[in-house]
């Protein structure tokens, strides 16, 4: 007995050649980026994975710091003072 033939699926939008294209590319560069990885060590991968999350990690901090630093400037700016709820103690 033969089988039948997949229809294609006449749910999905209808797409442009271009977007066809443009799909089928990107989809090629997954499966590139797939073969890369499967060349690598495991380890490799693992450290380079903590590198990455490392990294965004400091830029995080930095960008953090950048931002309270401005706002510090900008409460300064405003008049407001940059220990607003702090209550400063003499100390004998």
């Amino acid at each position: 007995m033969a089988k039948a033939k997949a229809k294609p699926d006449t749910t999905e939008k209808k797409r442009s050649p271009l977007e066809d294209f443009v799909y089928h590319q990107g989809k090629a560069l997954e499966e590139t980026g797939r073969a890369f990885v499967s060349l690598l060590p495991k380890d490799f991968r693992s450290h380079a994975a903590n590198a990455i999350d490392e990294s965004k990690t400091s830029f995080e901090i930095l960008a953090n710091g950048v931002l309270d630093s401005f706002e510090c400037g900008l409460d300064k700016l405003r008049g407001k003072p940059a220990d607003e709820g702090k209550v400063k103690v003499e100390v004998e």
